[in-house]
């Protein structure tokens, strides 16, 4: 049996394979095999036809070159997971910033903590109405408590001082059981 394939489908197929050489095996192979197929059984004025459609070697490579580059991770397998360095920061000024400087910076690790990554909106919002319930509660509790006379405030205060580095204490525990994922 003979090889009835013409000649410029030969060279169209060897200079594609040679155009494909730095594109993985896998990838190689499969668009050597499509165009193949395409020409396959044509004669040489229909190959020349269709080689005329699928345009130039060098330009069908140059475009799987492209796509494989927007396809490949932008970081490595064994990288920390994206934005694990942040989220430990916001973990860290979370609870410190709420003891060493109360208000200003249990916000502060609020907003640290909602633009993490390593929790879901839904965490992030509870976070959120935790600390403003318990310090609501508390503020309310200690007004309640002092017009009335009675002893105490201070240990309501403590109280809702005491929420939101437990907040972040949760935060953190619950990160680092999913390797620091949301």
């Amino acid at each position: 049996m003979t090889d009835n394939t013409p000649e410029i489908t030969t060279a169209y197929l060897a200079q594609l394979d040679t155009e494909l050489g730095q594109l993985p095996a896998e990838l190689h192979r499969d668009i050597v095999t499509g165009v193949t197929e395409e020409l396959r059984g044509l004669d040489a004025e229909a190959a020349a036809a269709r080689i005329q459609q699928l345009g130039d070697p060098a330009f069908i490579a140059a475009e799987a070159r492209a796509e494989t580059a927007t396809e490949a991770p932008l970081v490595s397998q064994d990288a920390p997971p994206p934005g694990r360095t942040f989220s430990i920061v916001a973990v860290v000024v979370l609870i410190a910033g709420s003891l060493l400087v109360p208000v200003v910076g249990a916000l502060a690790g609020l907003v640290f903590v909602s633009q993490a990554r390593a929790w879901t909106r839904r965490e992030k919002a509870a976070a959120w109405l935790a600390c403003a319930g318990v310090a609501l509660l508390a503020l309310a509790a200690a007004t309640v408590m002092a017009s009335a006379g009675l002893g105490g405030t201070h240990l309501v205060v403590l109280v809702g001082y005491l929420v939101v580095p437990v907040v972040g204490i949760v935060f953190a525990v619950r990160a680092q059981r999913r390797g620091w994922r949301a």
